[in-house]
């Protein structure tokens, strides 16, 4: 496979996404809203309060004077959103008309320092870059306190969320027991190109330091992206390509560094007017670490040192936008190696990948009526991973090695209501994987063609009820490039996979504070070239891998109730949830030896029904103005059920667990808040896991404690932020259930964390 087969393919998606087509805006001189935001008390101009229009998903921010300026918007009702941690937060509704100059001046009121839960609840469903309502939001004053080497330890505290690791720097988040493929994971809303979700010691080729947003969604929303979104869907915002023309030029630097492995890291992320109608940005980052250390020892090979930059431009004409960015992504880090399930690489695996990725975006707005708003989307992505293993004399070969071409295309239609329809989506998506592979690999070269078809709709059925729904269909075909081959006796052949998926999410408010609300959700999901057509080592994760080339699709049921409470004194958010899935695709340890490699487990592809439920909620009370207790509770239940009898609805019986479920955990909050500071303090619990399958280990409960403080300091245009966090308080020895290295070393111990970020 040659790595520019596929560029000339890009290249004309690119360009045909950035031509302009005539429509009834496009003649049409668009309208400015500009004004200045003061504190209501002082009269001083507020700097830094981030400003959002909700339905273009358009943000700006205010300068040294409180002055902010939005220009060239379409005619029509906007809803601008003024935002800032420490100020009330206040909706303002603007008429505009073309050509129309719009002056605001906005009084806010100081209130307590709060951040740890944002709830964003669209007026307009639309969002630029991702077509959904999201549950949880994590930006601002809460990620950087979450900051972390990877998205998954970043995320790692969030309700119902966890993270599979074999280290620290090949860990990817895990909602609710589902992750992989069930568990879509997006960069400013397109797919990533890697190969994270097909094994635990390839790593995401996504870099935190630059994030602006992480999302995190469940619900019908999510099938715009991908139809087998069961655990929901996590967006990696970044701004690569700008929604609209700043004001003013901004930027933020960062450093961090931590004492548990000696890391450190430093990155940067500027943007603003090129000229009237173009915007730019560029972002970069650099990260370092050593092997990590815990309480009993240094666990040898977990280094990682990682290289990340991207830059973008949009254009801005009246007839909407176009828009490309470029970005680069390279990494190396090691897998342990050791005793026991590790003996068949006791020095480790070294992994070696990089990652380049090309979008190129345009919108084009088509006035009014029911046709809205056009948007084409192309990707290109080079994606090469090779596992370097070592002999008994410190020797590198490469044991396996993978090169993958991803060619994306989407088309949406966004419209008004009308009879039939209300507020929705209509596109169409492609994918084009060329797959191949080398060294001593396993799955045999193949070319992946899909594509499908979804529709998403939003209705307001009443004042205080709303339907969402989505419907979708996917057709893959998998071209193997050697077929005849026999796994198992079973010949390797060309396979196609085709299937439905659909989701309902019904919110009712029955007053200003409650909302009640249901999601049900049929998932589909083709078998991936790992499962259908492996067959041999892969040392990094311990096992001999067998596909099944005639593996089934996956389907799956979920149905989940949720009750969001808000009150002046703080908030509580609960959900009880459950999947049941068809053809669980998994990889099933034998506990038998392999013929060609004695040192390794025979893991063999199969499929088997599976039920999962559980719960999870979290709260938030403010105790007194400068005091907040917070707290999160998650629980999954997951096991194989019989073949041949009805599903329970939630059982309790001895079935056989499903491997790598987390146990029942969670964490209590306790935090001072003023102005600019913040002093907390946080003890995280699991209980015991003793649901396993026949040949995991079970792992021991634990309770840690943490501590963190931040503190904001504003400097006329600056503002400097520093955030101090020491985690494993107590140098607790402790073990997570989804760390597949937890039989060689324990967590890590006692870290420092320190992060500045300074923006202007």
């Amino acid at each position: 496979m040659h790595k520019y087969c596929f560029l000339p393919v890009f290249l004309f998606l690119l360009m045909f996404t950035i031509l302009p087509v005539h429509s009834s805006y496009a003649n049409q001189e668009g309208g400015t809203i500009k004004g200045v935001v003061k504190n209501a008390e002082t009269g001083n101009p507020i700097t830094w309060m981030n400003i959002i229009i909700l339905e273009l998903e358009v943000q700006a921010h205010t300068h040294e004077d409180g002055a902010f300026e939005f220009s060239n918007l379409p005619a029509g009702t906007h809803i601008l959103e003024f935002r800032r941690v420490g100020y009330e937060t206040k909706e303002v509704e603007v008429d505009i008309q073309e050509g129309e100059v719009i002056e605001l001046d906005i009084e806010l009121t100081e209130t307590a320092f709060r951040g740890e839960m944002i709830e964003i609840h669209a007026h307009e469903f639309e969002r630029d870059e991702l077509e959904l309502r999201s549950d949880r939001s994590l930006s601002g004053r809460s990620l950087r306190q979450a900051l972390g080497q990877t998205i998954a330890e970043t995320l790692d505290d969030e309700p119902g969320l966890a993270q599979r690791s074999m280290g620290p720097a090949p860990s990817r988040p895990v909602m609710r027991g589902l992750g992989g493929d069930r568990l879509l994971i997006l960069e400013d809303g397109g797919r990533t190109g890697d190969l994270s979700a097909t094994a635990a010691d390839h790593a995401l080729a996504i870099e935190p330091m630059t994030a602006e947003e992480i999302e995190m969604v469940r619900g019908p929303s999510t099938l715009v992206h991908g139809s087998n979104t069961l655990g929901g869907v996590i967006n990696v915002r970044r701004g690569q390509i700008p929604n609209a023309v700043p004001s003013h030029n901004h930027g933020s630097l960062s450093a961090q560094g931590e004492s548990i492995n000696m890391g450190s890291s430093g990155g940067f992320r500027f943007y603003g007017p090129f000229r009237d109608d173009f915007a730019y940005r560029a972002d970069a980052s650099i990260r370092n670490a050593f092997d990590i250390g815990t309480p009993v020892g240094t666990l040898d090979n977990t280094g990682i040192t990682t290289y990340n930059a991207s830059v973008g431009g949009s254009w801005h004409p009246d007839w909407g936008m176009a828009g490309a960015s470029a970005n680069f992504y390279d990494t190396r880090y090691g897998v342990p190696g050791g005793e026991g399930i590790a003996a068949a690489h006791p020095s480790g695996v070294d992994i070696e990948m990089y990652r380049y990725y090309f979008e190129g975006k345009s919108r084009f707005e088509l006035g009014d009526n029911f046709a809205r708003r056009l948007d084409l989307n192309a990707t290109y992505s080079y994606y090469h991973h090779q596992e370097l293993e070592y002999d008994f004399q410190d020797r590198p070969t490469v044991g396996s090695e993978f090169g993958v071409l991803t060619s994306n295309a989407t088309v949406d239609f966004h419209h008004r209501g009308n009879r039939f329809l209300d507020r929705g989506i209509i596109g169409a998506w492609y994918e084009h994987r060329d797959y191949a592979t080398g060294g001593h690999t396993f799955p045999f070269g193949s070319v992946e063609n899909a594509v499908s078809g979804y529709m998403y709709q939003d209705w307001d059925i009443a004042p205080d009820w709303n339907l969402e729904s989505a419907l979708r269909y996917d057709y893959r075909v998998v071209t193997p490039s050697r077929p005849g081959t026999e796994i198992d006796d079973i010949p390797v052949r060309e396979r196609s996979f085709g299937g439905f998926s659909a989701s309902v999410k019904s919110e009712y408010n029955f007053n200003p504070n409650l909302t009640l609300g249901f999601i049900g959700m049929r998932s589909f999901q083709a078998p991936g070239i790992d499962e259908l057509f492996s067959e041999g080592p892969h040392l990094a994760v311990y096992r001999f891998e067998v596909g099944n080339p005639e593996m089934d699709s996956e389907s799956g049921l979920g149905t989940e109730l949720f009750l969001n409470y808000n009150h002046d004194f703080g908030h509580v958010r609960a959900s009880v949830f459950r999947n049941q899935i068809n053809d669980y695709i998994h990889s099933a340890d034998t506990g038998e030896p392999s013929d060609r490699r004695p040192s390794l487990n025979v893991y063999r592809y199969d499929g088997a029904r599976a039920l999962m439920h559980g719960f999870e909620a979290n709260y938030e009370v403010q105790l007194t103005d400068w005091l907040q207790h917070s707290g999160i509770i998650s629980y999954v239940r997951g096991e194989f059920i019989d073949e041949d009898e009805p599903a329970p609805f939630l059982s309790t019986a001895d079935n056989r667990g499903l491997p790598m479920m987390p146990p029942l955990n969670g964490q209590a909050t306790l935090e001072y808040q003023s102005r600019n500071l913040n002093i907390g303090a946080r003890a995280r619990f699991a209980t015991d896991q003793n649901r396993v399958d026949e040949f995991e280990a079970t792992t021991e409960g634990f309770l840690i404690g943490d501590a963190y403080a931040q503190y904001n300091l504003e400097v006329g245009e600056w503002i400097h932020t520093f955030s101090l966090t020491l985690e494993n308080v107590a140098n607790t020895e402790y073990r997570q259930h989804l760390s597949q290295i937890r039989e060689i070393m324990p967590e890590p111990g006692r870290n420092l964390k320190f992060l500045y970020r300074v923006y202007f």
